[in-house]
């Protein structure tokens, strides 16, 4: 499988970004698309925690969020499962000298359910997928640095 990966500095700390982003609830905020989240678990969000999605792309997309790793300030990833496929997301959040912070988004394609999907596999991989990263990467750092 190939990991799709960019990149972006935040002005922000470690400690506000991983608490940003850890709460899937808050994904609609940083969206290129209407999507609604609902957490499924109950407790604190950390590994393990589920949460339920409804994408709006090319109609109604159910599906499961699950967060399957997450040390504190350091690192998140994240598993979608849904009709059109099985996604790996992870944020890797690194502290740098001048106070700011380098995020890095990545995407892994792990099952693709959908045909058009699948025919489609390397024009996503090669275009779509980085563009629609940078975009995420894009509205996360103006959420962030707007809440400073």
């Amino acid at each position: 499988m190939n990991v799709i990966q960019r990149q972006t500095e935040v002005h922000a700390s470690d400690a506000e970004v991983f608490t940003y982003l850890i709460d899937v609830t808050n994904h609609p905020q940083w969206a290129s698309h209407q999507l609604e989240v609902t957490k499924a678990s109950e407790g604190p969000i950390q590994a393990g925690s589920k949460f339920e999605t409804v994408g709006h792309q090319f109609g109604e997309q159910p599906g499961t969020v699950t967060i399957t790793e997450a040390v504190p300030n350091q690192k998140i990833v994240y598993e979608s499962d849904g009709r059109v496929g099985h996604f790996r997301h992870g944020f890797l959040i690194e502290p740098e000298a001048d106070g700011n912070v380098k995020l890095t988004k990545t995407m892994e394609m792990i099952e693709l359910k959908s045909l058009p999907l699948k025919v489609l596999r390397p024009i996503v991989s090669s275009f779509v997928a980085p563009r629609g990263l940078d975009g995420d990467l894009a509205r996360i750092k103006e959420k962030l640095e707007s809440a400073s």
